[in-house]
């Protein structure tokens, strides 16, 4: 009995650290919450897949949106994959391509008839074979990003993943850019659960480590890589059914720098049913057991033979990110324990009680957390109903949890199958309460000219270029003395309600 209860001892102090760890994290993202960066002009040259598995649904509004991205279009090409597709998707993409005029808009199509070879990470890496036939893809680009078919995105998001990159010196540039990963809609209690636990986790958990020069998460969609990054790990040769994380995992190992962008984000649609939302969530999980057994013990190696202290606390980062299922799963399991002799004997103390630190610390930050997430990063709606919203947050934060330690459980029971892949079906065409304004974009500093960024700091060179008039009918008019007027109407936009105002 004493060697358990010492096991348990242990056990119950890994998890103690580990929540104490992000407690830290989200208590730096609450004070340090900016990333700046000088916007630059147009010049690395992005391609862009969107694998699409029957989403006829979305994909003509994802094409519509796409169409007005603020960024030079010689440099940028989307590929749309329709992979494996029994339904419209891939006449329904080239109809609203044509009527939107798109030139730089292509849609391949994938028909496999292997079931295991079907999926997200198998589209992207037959959608790069294709290019590569030609010398299309390795040569051609610099920066490889990934949209889900469902997501919208603002329009200056290459312009900052662009700027962002080239902020680095180049032999410290990143090899990843992850953007701010928003929510479509809030339109059930899981649905707001997914939109809070983003708020909380964009807010202060990814500037946090963007900040400490840690890892900061690579989301699934919304991200580039550095092509020839890319090209040196032999492709997209993800065999997980997490593919974000993995390539992650590897680049950590391999001492490459990832980088966080919360000035520009993409809006994802969220599950809204509760099974729906546990087959995605099971998905994950089973991809993050297995990248776990597969990759923890190499990173724990490194760990003593670090090139240099920031990559020791990188790796101790990643390493502690991967075990995470496991500190879900045994806090779970821990609670249920101490529960159980708490009834049967309450004088036996096998760990420390439930309520004890773990519970204290995640209540205070979910109480903390969700109004302030809403604050910093909400549009203005939601910093209006942050009170009138709290108690429904608050639940459905605790609702994702529960689903969380479930799928983490089943995922566990299933790991070692990463070729089946369950998709979530999209069907919402609209963002809940519109895209958020970036009025200040957290601080990034903008230039006139071609970069398009709207933002409070804009230099005064830049404000004096946009002389104001009345027109006869008593609105403002805007004159535009720019060398070059592109992303131009974008900036006067920004200052018209500051000089109404």
């Amino acid at each position: 009995m004493d060697v358990l209860m010492i096991i348990f001892q242990i056990l119950f102090w890994l998890v103690e650290i580990n929540v104490l760890y992000y407690a830290i994290l989200y208590i730096v993202g609450i004070f340090f919450h900016r990333v700046r960066y000088k916007m630059q002009d147009d010049k690395e040259k992005f391609c862009i897949f969107v694998p699409c598995h029957n989403e006829g649904a979305v994909v003509e509004a994802t094409v519509k949106d796409y169409i007005n991205i603020n960024y030079n279009k010689d440099l940028y090409d989307i590929y749309f994959i329709a992979d494996n597709c029994s339904d419209n998707t891939a006449e329904v993409l080239r109809k609203a391509i044509k009527e939107t005029g798109a030139t730089n808009f292509y849609v391949l199509e994938r028909n496999v008839n292997d079931p295991k070879k079907r999926g997200k990470p198998h589209a992207l890496r037959w959608g790069i074979e294709q290019l590569e036939k030609e010398d299309k893809f390795y040569s051609k680009y610099d920066m490889f990003m990934i949209l889900d078919a469902d997501n919208f995105v603002d329009a200056d998001i290459l312009k900052h993943v662009n700027s962002q990159y080239l902020s680095y010196k180049e032999n410290k540039r990143p090899v990843m850019i992850q953007t701010y990963l928003d929510s479509k809609n809030k339109n059930s209690l899981v649905a707001r659960g997914y939109f809070e636990n983003y708020r909380i986790m964009n807010g202060f958990w990814q500037i946090s480590k963007q900040k400490l020069h840690l890892v900061p998460g690579i989301g699934g969609t919304g991200f580039a890589i550095d092509t020839t990054f890319l090209k040196s790990i032999g492709g997209f040769n993800c065999k997980s059914l997490t593919e974000d994380l993995e390539i992650e995992t590897i680049a950590t190992i391999k001492n490459k720098k990832i980088v966080y962008n919360p000035n520009v984000r993409i809006y994802d649609e969220k599950p809204t049913r509760l099974k729906a939302s546990i087959v995605q969530r099971t998905r994950w999980a089973q991809g993050h057991w297995y990248i776990a057994f597969k990759y923890i013990p190499l990173l724990f190696i490194q760990l003593f033979n670090p090139k240099s202290i920031k990559m020791f606390f990188k790796k101790l980062d990643m390493l502690m990110y991967l075990a995470s299922r496991f500190f879900i799963v045994w806090g779970f399991l821990m609670t249920l324990i101490s529960l159980y002799y708490a009834i049967v004997s309450p004088d036996l103390i096998i760990i420390p009680h439930p309520f004890g630190i773990v519970n204290t610390v995640l209540l205070v930050l979910s109480i903390l957390l969700i109004p302030l997430a809403s604050l910093y990063d909400g549009k203005p709606k939601e910093k209006k109903r942050v009170l009138i919203e709290f108690i429904p947050n608050v639940i459905s934060i605790y609702l994702i949890t529960a689903i969380d330690i479930i799928t983490s459980i089943m995922g566990l029971c299933k790991c070692g199958n990463q070729k089946t892949w369950k998709k979530t079906v999209h069907k919402i065409n609209t963002i809940t309460e519109g895209k958020f304004e970036h009025t200040d974009n957290n601080g990034a500093v903008a230039e006139c000219g071609n970069s398009g960024f709207k933002n409070d700091s804009i230099n005064e060179e830049c404000k004096n270029e946009i002389q104001e008039n009345t027109s006869s009918d008593g609105k403002l008019v805007y004159n535009i003395n720019t060398k070059d007027n592109s992303g131009a109407e974008k900036i006067v936009e920004h200052y018209k309600h500051i000089y109404n105002e």
